[in-house]
């Protein structure tokens, strides 16, 4: 139970900074939205993109 609340604690950062990040731009702070985009981006690529390709993977086998 501990890891699920973790996991939907950190899911609702991310969109929460990236719904910020998309405010950021519509109200002309083109500079800090794309800061903020960016450092999700760079986040994303080096954390959680190996976990999301390991998770696909294992629920391709489980369904075979």
């Amino acid at each position: 139970m501990g890891k699920t609340i973790f996991a939907l604690f950190h899911l609702a950062l991310i969109f929460g900074l990236l719904a910020y990040g998309i405010v950021l731009l519509v109200q002309g702070q083109t500079n800090r939205g794309f800061t903020l985009l960016g450092i999700l981006g760079l986040y994303y690529a080096l954390v959680l993109h190996k976990a999301v390709l390991a998770e696909i993977e294992r629920k391709r086998r489980s369904k075979k």
